[in-house]
């Protein structure tokens, strides 16, 4: 009689051990579903607020504008990144010295031009399956998907013209003249020492 009191007072234990973990568990979903949820409309928020910045001669319709600064928050964006094929809307920063900036966004090569000017824009993120992979799709683009870039109240339009990759060594030489405006994604192949290269074109602005 008293091993069988035993027994149950042991199932009873584990029955609410198992509730108290599933409970937790429910919890710590519903915690991060709720996350991503705001985290997505502080983007759609941010990204509006930009796209409104300008008007459409590029002159900012705003008063008392901050300039970007090395140490600036995840929403300072320059511009905004479309990829339509692979669901992809994020603002865009300038890399910081630290190269810290990809932790949080979409960055920007500090050896880059803007689209308004000759030479390439170049920009790199994570792939990956965390929630700062931001380019863990790109690897999905073919040859003449569209990629747009907006800045400063204009829609620039390229298309994929080329799509390599190539060791991860921290350096990528851009030996081709494709044409007189690029814009270059860079990303990490997922558990490799490779990186994608995409190189696009500009088809038209406006």
């Amino acid at each position: 009689m008293q091993e069988q009191r035993k027994t149950k007072r042991k199932a009873n234990l584990i029955n609410i051990i198992g509730f108290l973990l599933l409970f937790f568990g429910i919890g710590i979903i519903i915690y991060i579903i709720s996350i991503n949820y705001f985290n997505a409309k502080f983007e759609e928020r941010y990204i509006e607020s930009y796209l409104k910045q300008y008007d459409n001669d590029g002159n900012s319709v705003l008063h008392n504008q901050s300039s970007v600064v090395n140490n600036q928050s995840k929403y300072d964006y320059v511009a905004i990144l479309e990829i339509p094929k692979i669901n992809l809307k994020k603002g865009l920063v300038m890399s910081t010295n630290d190269f810290k900036s990809i932790n949080y966004a979409i960055s920007i090569d500090q050896n880059s031009n803007m689209p308004n000017e000759e030479g390439n824009l170049i920009l790199y993120a994570h792939a990956g399956n965390s929630k700062i992979s931001f380019f863990k799709n790109l690897n999905k683009l073919m040859i003449d998907d569209k990629v747009n870039v907006y800045y400063r109240g204009k829609n620039y339009s390229y298309k994929v013209n080329k799509k390599y990759e190539i060791e991860k060594t921290g350096f990528l030489a851009l030996n081709e003249n494709y044409s007189k405006y690029n814009l270059v994604l860079i990303t990490c192949v997922h558990n490799t020492n490779k990186q994608l290269v995409i190189i696009c074109t500009l088809n038209n602005v406006n």
